[in-house]
């Protein structure tokens, strides 16, 4: 519930003219704003379901990324304790955990930012720098190679700044 910032209902006659394709990803015009959708049975290789009448679009932010996340239907909210996974499906990387419902039943919780490196709305952090070095590395020799000082701000931010600038630590 960290990462839920709202959710949405689409009748699925409106669905037809507020989702459109861009570069081969869906996205659904919220309020003026294109927001990647990521269909939770595709991403977890379950069967399609039924031809629903609404679409429910759960939006979520995972860093600093926003996208919808449309699911079949949506439960109430519950209180509920989150047991650590085993080493198996932690290397999934779409489940942050499980939980046992009132009912006994056993349900997986979603990692909305693992969820959302495994469907590509979110690139990983090393993967970014990975193909920055790549450029770099392409770019003419001529232009002259440029130091920077790296900060760490937070848990995952990150600045640059110039050396030139720095005149002491």
């Amino acid at each position: 519930q960290v990462s839920l910032l709202e959710v949405v209902r689409v009748e699925l006659s409106e669905a037809e003219h507020q989702i459109e394709e861009v570069h081969g990803t869906r996205v659904y015009r919220l309020r003026g704003d294109l927001l990647p959708l990521v269909y939770l049975h595709e991403q977890l290789e379950l069967d399609a379901p039924d031809e629903p009448d609404v679409l429910n679009v759960v939006v979520l932010q995972a860093g600093t990324q926003v996208f919808g996340l449309v699911v079949d239907h949506i439960s109430d909210t519950a209180e509920i304790v989150v047991k650590p996974l085993s080493c198996l499906l932690k290397k999934l990387g779409v489940y942050a955990g499980a939980t046992i419902l009132g009912d006994g039943n056993l349900a997986l919780i979603l990692d909305v930012l693992g969820l959302a490196k495994h469907a590509g709305v979110v690139v990983d952090t090393a993967e970014q720098m990975r193909r920055t070095v790549e450029a770099i590395e392409e770019q003419d020799e001529s232009v002259p190679a440029q130091q920077f000082l790296l900060l760490g701000l937070g848990d995952s931010t990150r600045l640059a700044m110039p050396l030139q600038h720095v005149s002491r630590l």
